[in-house]
């Protein structure tokens, strides 16, 4: 073998080695990744603090047990109110480097519609936490009603 050919095998080496160490770094960082461990701010019965129309959701559950993170909402609906079941969610904190969560994101398939809810942690100018949910109702082919988004304010109950 050359010695040109001996540099440029040497180089691919190089490289190669280079994008194997670059693959198992992003390899480890993803499998490190994870969503915050500390999601109490979060938990309890959260209920709606204007809202009361069919369309609104009147109460909200957060729990995490055991690292199962899960929102269970209810509507208002006559003369009880309906239960949308509890769902897995994702929890979402402030930046990359902070376990505290201060939100969530949830997907609830209900009747001819999916409903998307997204919930963070807010503080009025009085200093009380109110927890600002905003929900997308998506509605299948089959339905006439129009997709629309609502955005409501729950305090801890």
């Amino acid at each position: 073998m050359d010695r040109i050919t001996r540099n440029q095998t040497f180089g691919m080496f190089v490289a190669a080695t280079r994008i194997l160490l670059l693959l198992a770094t992003l390899g480890s960082s993803l499998a490190e990744a994870g969503q915050p461990t500390n999601a109490s701010a979060l938990l309890g019965t959260w209920v709606n603090v204007k809202n009361t129309d069919f369309f609104s959701v009147a109460r909200i559950v957060i729990t995490d047990v055991s690292g199962d993170f899960e929102v269970h909402p209810y509507g208002y609906c006559s003369p009880t109110l309906c239960d949308w079941g509890m769902h897995p969610a994702f929890r979402f904190s402030s930046s990359v480097v902070v376990r505290t969560a201060i939100g969530f994101n949830a997907v609830f398939p209900i009747s001819l519609k999916n409903v998307y809810m997204q919930g963070h942690l807010i503080q009025t100018p009085t200093g009380q936490t109110l927890l600002e949910v905003t929900t997308q109702r998506r509605f299948l082919r089959l339905s006439n009603e129009v997709d629309y988004e609502r955005t409501e304010r729950f305090r801890l109950k």
